[in-house]
């Protein structure tokens, strides 16, 4: 007779409960990541709300409110960040720089993975834009390649000069968000004005 119930150990149960959920973590980000391309193309081609839709308004227009809080914010310390860096890179190191890229730095690390999502789909991307990692440089975007390193000298000494090429896909980026988001507030209030 072959015994089949034999109980399943408590490390391989482990294992199978965290291959589910990561399936499903998996599966949910994608969707959301698909949602959201999707729905960025398609608010255009949208049909427009009805009118007592009161609840589908709200959340509209709180999703708009809070993206236009994250480009305002993440804008004006952006700003401080490449004014601090042109500032570096034309005059050369004083003693405040240092300790005022590690402040931005901080916020841009902790921030940046919030608003990337927003500001990803208007990024060119370059083949210059890379970190160094422990092994070897790896691939990054150009908002990424200007607060990754752990200080301006490293920073600069990394850059090989394409610190105004980053400059500039940023700053479009930035502007093409915020046309973005002004075109969706326009269409939210022409939509819901009819």
């Amino acid at each position: 007779m072959i015994r089949t119930s034999y109980p399943v150990p408590p490390m391989t149960q482990l294992r199978l409960r965290l291959e589910l959920a990561s399936r499903r973590t998996r599966k949910a980000l994608e969707e959301r990541r698909r949602t959201l391309r999707e729905g960025a193309a398609a608010v255009d081609a949208a049909p427009a709300p009805r009118r007592d839709d009161g609840y589908l308004r709200l959340r509209w227009q709180a999703d708009l409110r809070r993206e236009r809080q994250a480009y305002e914010e993440f804008f004006d310390r952006y700003d401080d960040l490449v004014g601090l860096l042109c500032v570096a890179a034309q005059e050369g190191l004083e003693p405040g720089h240092e300790e005022e890229y590690a402040r931005s730095r901080t916020y841009f690390v902790t921030r940046y993975p919030v608003v990337k999502g927003y500001v990803t789909p208007h990024l060119e991307t370059d083949a210059s834009d890379t970190q160094a990692g422990r092994w070897g440089r790896r691939s990054c975007d150009a908002f990424e390649a200007m607060f990754a390193p752990h200080s301006i000298a490293a920073m600069l000494e990394a850059d090989g000069g394409n610190l105004i090429g980053r400059l500039i896909r940023t700053q479009a980026a930035l502007a093409a968000w915020e046309t973005s988001i002004t075109r969706r507030v326009a269409a939210a209030r022409a939509a819901y004005r009819q």
